[in-house]
């Protein structure tokens, strides 16, 4: 939780910001303050002969011009406390009798600043950089997706709470039964409520207000995520009847991760062909699997084949047997080092599981041209070529390459984390010899 890259987000937001504040309203020197009054005194004067050049009459640019020239004397020579100041007293009322009066002037600027903003942003997004946050998973350890972590008690203090949202992207939930009340379950879409109402505080602040009889309970997380981890909750810790919420019962207690947030890099792919272990974000446009389109537009995972592979699990790593060649050889770190670190099974890597069209040794799969195979990570829990298949070229969106939130120890460019030292045997498969 406090990584190098957190404490120095933290410093920044919680002393820099603020110190540079109270130094510049209340501890700087009167010569200091007045120095600054006169830059903005140029900056404005300049800034409104630019935006209302073509409303302004000659007399009013000359006057607007001479206070900008007026304050640059000023600040271009040794300052005169006394005569700085009597000219800051005057000037402000100047501009304020020069400016031509604007109808809804202040909301006019933040409009148009907020085109243009949003205008670079999409063309950012469009082009260059799209912003994408991990929803599963399917990608752990090495991202981290959408999770919920059952805790005995909460004791974390209210600015605890912040810095852990902060820097890691976690909120608490405490939340007891106050009401009996009876639920459904869904084995795909967990607590079922349809009274439950999904709100946004800003962007990354979804919730859930979840109702039981007359009592709202404000849960952090979008609906969906909330009836999951609630299942997963109450099938935990009350097996014998999840179903029925009873009064002082714990409703849910833990602490909800929102998953990783990073940059997918749009460019790359138009000058270089998509390469075995590239982490990859791609859209599911004419995947299926059991003959219902994937859920979600967007899916990220781990590229381990290339047009013209044939493709095998053994010993839980991924043999390859390239285009062209009859030697099978196992995608190792000679391809990307990240392969060393699937096999190392530590710090929850487990190899690459048998399932799907990869189900045993004996299975093997062979791309045609322009066919990609895209595998999760945490093979043993992701939905993935295994299942529904290769995926076109035309599919594939962009490489996943820096992780800008949470500050984490995943935080700053992909796939470079190691390990964490402890030991991942992988989860014996029933009637399958390993």
């Amino acid at each position: 939780m406090y990584s190098l890259p957190a404490i120095i987000f933290d410093i920044l937001l919680f002393v820099v910001w603020p110190g540079h504040y109270i130094y510049q309203e209340f501890l700087s020197s009167r010569r200091h303050r007045q120095r600054r009054s006169l830059k903005m005194v140029v900056s404005q004067t300049l800034y409104r002969i630019r935006w209302d050049r073509d409303r302004l009459t000659a007399k009013q640019q000359e006057t607007l011009t001479a206070l900008n020239e007026e304050a640059r004397q000023h600040l271009d020579k040794p300052l005169d406390v006394k005569k700085s100041n009597a000219f800051l007293e005057t000037a402000v009322k100047r501009i304020k009798q020069t400016v031509p009066k604007h109808k809804y002037r202040r909301s006019k600027e933040i409009l148009e600043l907020l085109v243009v903003v949003i205008g670079v942003v999409m063309g950012i997004r469009a082009l260059f950089l799209q912003p994408f946050k991990i929803p599963t998973g399917s990608m752990q350890p090495t991202l981290s997706g959408i999770h919920f972590a059952a805790l005995d008690e909460v004791g974390v203090s209210w600015w605890e709470k912040i810095l852990h949202y902060t820097n890691g992207s976690r909120r608490y939930v405490d939340a007891t039964v106050s009401e009996s009340a009876r639920v459904w379950h869904d084995p795909k879409r967990g607590m079922v409520n349809d009274r439950a109402i999904q709100k946004n505080m800003l962007i990354f602040f979804p919730y859930t207000v979840w109702r039981h009889s007359n009592t709202n309970y404000t849960l952090p997380g979008t609906r969906d995520i909330v009836g999951k981890y609630l299942a997963t909750y109450r099938i935990e810790h009350y097996p014998e009847d999840y179903l029925n919420f009873k009064s002082g019962e714990t409703l849910a207690r833990g602490y909800l991760e929102l998953g990783d947030h990073l940059f997918v890099n749009r460019t790359v792919y138009n000058f270089t062909e998509p390469k075995r272990g590239d982490i990859t974000v791609f859209t599911t446009d004419d995947l299926s699997y059991e003959g219902r389109a994937l859920r979600g537009r967007f899916y990220i995972k781990r590229l381990v084949g290339v047009p013209g592979d044939t493709l095998r699990i053994r010993d839980r790593r991924l043999y390859v047997t390239e285009a062209g060649s009859d030697k099978e050889v196992v995608a190792d770190s000679s391809f990307d080092p990240a392969f060393d670190r699937i096999y190392s099974f530590k710090g929850d890597y487990r190899g690459y599981s048998y399932a799907g069209s990869l189900s045993s040794e004996s299975n093997e799969v062979t791309l045609d041209a322009d066919e990609y195979w895209l595998m999760g990570d945490n093979s043993e829990n992701s939905l993935d070529s295994r299942f529904w298949g290769p995926v076109p070229r035309r599919n594939i969106v962009g490489r996943a390459d820096f992780v800008y939130w949470p500050f984490t120890r995943r935080w700053g460019f992909t796939d470079l984390a190691e390990p964490l030292d402890f030991e991942s045997p992988p989860t014996p498969m029933p009637g399958l010899k390993e």
